[in-house]
């Protein structure tokens, strides 16, 4: 009966170790626990920097920084804009000079998650009432967006949007898709500099199948920006899931 009993307390031990550990591993995540409207500051930041829909990976800096101002006016591109934060965890262009490994951010952000972080984001700095950010984050989008930003976008800023349309794709892994981008457009801020990339892909084929797969469990996304340099991230879709279920 005692070593009955001691198995039995052990079991309870173990079981209870393991409800603590799953509820603590959902509570780090505000997308799953609660509704967006109820987000802080700091499950704006986990989100958009670390979360299943963004990705951080890092390239060698092969190219000579150059400033939009430099740039010819026939070469300078424009572009729509977006109310997508930067990265929080980014550090700024001045910072990251002089580093030979330039920081790249690749966000999968057509998904609500992402979405609903951006409009909570404008709302806790008061650029966007409750009302607007709820149309924003409930808004369907026609094709998969994919964004890109890194402190220094001199490949972008030196080539405009058609330059990568052959450039840049995603790939599914258990489809075996590769598919380039329909559009490309550079997102301005209110100065008119170049804040970032935005890669849009269908969302089914030519034949009316969908390019990512209900069972899909990896999707890479490269792009390159010439002379030997480029961006190659993978996204676990698996684990791109709200509280709605999937979500890109």
């Amino acid at each position: 009966m005692m070593k009955s009993s001691s198995a039995g307390k052990g079991l309870l031990v173990v079981l209870a170790m393991t409800l603590c550990s799953t509820v603590l591993f959902a509570a780090n995540k505000p997308w799953k626990t609660k509704p967006f409207q109820q987000w802080d500051a700091k499950d704006v930041q986990q989100i958009m920097t670390n979360s299943p829909w963004v990705r951080v990976t890092t390239v060698p800096r092969s190219w000579l920084s150059v400033a939009e101002k430099n740039v010819p006016p026939e070469q300078q591109i424009g572009g729509g804009v977006r109310s997508m934060p930067g990265p929080g965890g980014a550090t700024s262009r001045e910072s990251e000079a002089s580093q030979q490994q330039l920081n790249v951010y690749v966000y999968w952000d057509s998904a609500h998650v992402m979405r609903e972080a951006s409009a909570r984001n404008a709302v806790l700095h008061g650029t966007m009432n409750d009302s607007d950010a709820d149309k924003y984050a409930s808004a369907q989008q026609e094709e998969y967006q994919i964004v890109l930003y890194m402190a220094d976008m001199t490949p972008f800023v030196k080539n405009d949007e058609k330059f990568f349309l052959d450039k840049a794709y995603i790939q599914t892994r258990r489809g075996k898709l590769k598919l380039p981008p329909s559009q490309i457009k550079y997102d301005r801020n209110s100065s008119g500099g170049l804040k970032d990339v935005i890669f849009f892909f269908p969302k089914k084929t030519s034949s009316g199948e969908p390019t990512v797969a209900p069972n899909e469990k990896e999707v890479s996304f490269e792009c390159k920006f010439g002379g030997g340099s480029g961006v190659h991230v993978n996204f676990d879709i698996q684990q791109m899931s709200g509280a709605g279920g999937p979500d890109l």
